[in-house]
């Protein structure tokens, strides 16, 4: 069986994108599911989404693997 990682936080880097015409920051990574939380930041709300989806330029700066 696989070992589990722990979530990888991002929080404190401060991480800021565009998508779907709002910005959101990037909060932290699940490296099991390799799923993102993010954080709206004008509404507040919360979203996980799959890492695949987020933009290029994010992908580059945190590398999970």
């Amino acid at each position: 069986m696989a070992k589990k990682r722990p979530a990888e936080s991002y929080a404190d880097l401060n991480i800021v994108f565009e998508y779907e015409q709002e910005l959101w920051q990037l909060l932290r990574l699940d490296p099991n599911s390799m799923n993102v939380v993010l954080r709206a930041t004008e509404s507040g709300k919360e979203r996980t989404l799959p890492f695949a989806h987020l933009p290029k330029s994010v992908k580059k700066m945190i590398r999970p693997l």
